[in-house]
């Protein structure tokens, strides 16, 4: 062995730990140092609402001005040190740089006004380590982005009343009175005490407001250019696009971020601090996972949580690897067409529908995309039917609306009877072109009874005449969810609302509808941060659906032939 091998030998050893303390001082630094800011911020209003807490300098009394003066500043700084370490535990590069401003402050008040070592010990400290830690925290941006989530609210308020607690409790035996406000002596430590705690909870009460009023970081919705709308058809209908429900990127409500190559991008929604995406990135599939991290790195930076619903279990290895946390939320029906027929026992219910709408003049046709504007003025008297028939405001996000723009992308399957369309469904294809998939369905009130039926069966023809491998049906929510002792809570729970929830959204009815078909059912996950998030991001993408609270709380009917598409 050389000398040159020999010294390499030797130094591996100790570059592996550098780089492994590396590693742990990367995955530590936020919580740990939002825990050292924030208990220091306590520590010392703490010290600042106890009595004599400003010891005397060399054993004499401070001048009065420096006395007030030291207890004000040092009363913002602690309230700064609270806020700050909800920044400091997103990786904020500004709330780092704040910090340790507030660190060197605190610690310099403290020294200046009196003699709490200890504090101003750990102030020090605090300090020393962010400066170690400093690549940990590299999230630019204003401290605008912070998220202030209701745990960490909580907290600061519980903070806030143990601190008023203890300084009522020191004070006990001062009565109360207006002149006490007033108060400005060295030995005035309860006057300070209250002037103190009404600037802390001013201070956190702004510090509420102004987040609260501060726009999400999260990039805008884009202008529906030409351009841009020939960029995502682009994508959709490429020829690696396996995904027919990439179709739902022509809605207006979505936001994009697109690959350096521009052959992939993935699409999302926003609501509060969270980065909802619709489904998994669309493009070849081999940058899946390069896209995936990317609109995680942008969600990281723009301080959003990222969510990704109704992805399938091909997803599942991908958002492991991106430390989220996955729960199943359905079941999708989908029909393998390359032995679809209405031959046979199994297809006797479809086969009599067919007939007996087809003897009463029924008729099924399919028109091109791009043919919608020649008939959007009866198929809107269709919808417009449909629509009064049914509570909620027109759906949007997770399904497709009847928007002239939308609808023209898209072939548009058709019933006719009596002369006039009374029943149409808007069809999607992957790009690559063995998926169909359906998405608006719409009837008008006068159709004929069945009429559904008879147009997914035509349509399932169809697209099996066009090439088809698969017709899907959507999703059915919280079906097949499990039900056992050893499931967890989150699958119990929707199993449970699913059981009993029919009276509000009909869960089981759509499933035994959409079983008719005999389709087989595919899973369907929700792909969150953390196991509470995967319970409020559901509700979230709820809300993104149904357009609000109000939308979402309207009831729909639950006539069965009507809600094959969620």
């Amino acid at each position: 062995m050389t000398k040159t091998d020999a010294s390499e030998a030797a130094t591996a050893p100790k570059s592996l730990l550098r780089q492994l303390g590396g590693e742990i001082v990367f995955i530590l630094s936020p919580r740990l140092f939002a825990w050292v800011a924030g208990l220091s911020g306590v520590a010392l209003l703490i010290a600042l609402a106890m009595p004599n807490t400003l010891a005397r300098v060399n054993g004499g009394e401070p001048p009065l001005p420096l006395l007030e003066a030291s207890h004000f500043l040092s009363s913002l700084a602690g309230t700064a040190l609270l806020i700050l370490s909800l920044g400091l535990r997103q990786r904020m590069r500004e709330a780092w740089i704040a910090s340790l401003i507030m660190f060197a402050v605190g610690a310099g008040l403290v020294l200046v006004g009196g003699r709490h070592l200890g504090i101003a010990a750990v102030m020090a400290l605090g300090a020393a380590g962010l400066l170690v830690s400093r690549s940990a925290f590299y999230r630019q941006g204003s401290l605008a982005r912070m998220k202030l989530g209701w745990e960490a609210a909580l907290l600061i308020l519980a903070a806030l009343i143990a601190i008023a607690w203890l300084g009522f409790f020191f004070y006990r035996h001062v009565g109360y009175s207006h002149d006490l406000w007033w108060t400005f002596a060295v030995n005035a430590d309860a006057s300070r005490f209250l002037r103190g705690l009404v600037l802390v909870v001013v201070s956190l009460v702004l510090f509420v407001f102004w987040r609260v009023m501060q726009p999400s970081g999260t990039p805008p919705e884009p202008a529906r250019t030409r351009d841009l709308t020939a960029q995502i058809a682009s994508v959709v209908n490429g020829p690696e696009s396996r995904r027919a429900d990439a179709a739902l990127a022509f809605l207006p409500d979505k936001r994009f971020l697109f690959s350096e190559t521009g052959d992939a991008f993935v699409m999302f929604g926003v609501r509060g601090r969270k980065l909802i995406c619709m489904g998994e990135p669309v493009g070849p599939c081999e940058v899946v996972g390069e896209m995936s991290a990317n609109v995680k790195h942008a969600a990281d930076l723009a301080g959003a949580d990222l969510i990704f619903y109704a992805v399938g279990v091909e997803f599942l290895p991908v958002a492991l690897d991106l430390g989220l946390s996955v729960q199943k939320i359905g079941e999708t029906a989908i029909i393998d067409l390359a032995d679809y027929t209405l031959e046979g026992s199994r297809r006797a219910r479809q086969r009599q529908a067919v007939n007996k709408l087809e003897r009463e003049g029924a008729r099924f046709e399919v028109i091109a995309a791009g043919g919608f504007d020649a008939m959007a003025g009866e198929l809107k008297v269709v919808s417009d039917s449909w629509l009064a028939g049914h509570a909620g405001v027109e759906k949007r996000f997770t399904l497709g609306a009847f928007d002239a723009d939308y609808l023209r992308q898209f072939p548009i399957a058709i019933v006719w009877h009596a002369q006039k369309p009374v029943a149409f469904i808007n069809v999607w294809r992957s790009g690559d072109g063995r998926g169909f998939e359906i998405d608006l369905m719409r009837h008008h009130s006068d159709a004929p009874a069945g009429v559904m039926d008879y147009l997914i069966v035509k349509l399932a023809l169809w697209a099996k005449e066009q090439g088809g491998e698969t017709l899907s049906l959507g999703m059915a929510p919280l079906s097949g969810l499990a039900t056992g002792r050893e499931a967890d809570v989150l699958s119990r729970l929707g199993a449970l609302i699913y059981s009993h929830g029919e009276d509000v959204y009909g869960f089981d009815g759509l499933r035994r509808y959409k079983e008719k078909f005999h389709p087989r059912w595919a899973p369907v996950y929700l792909a969150a941060p953390d196991r509470l998030e995967l319970a409020t991001s559901l509700a979230d993408v709820a809300l993104l659906t149904s357009g609000g609270l109000t939308g979402m709380l309207k009831r729909p009917k639950a006539s069965g032939d009507s809600k094959t598409k969620t």
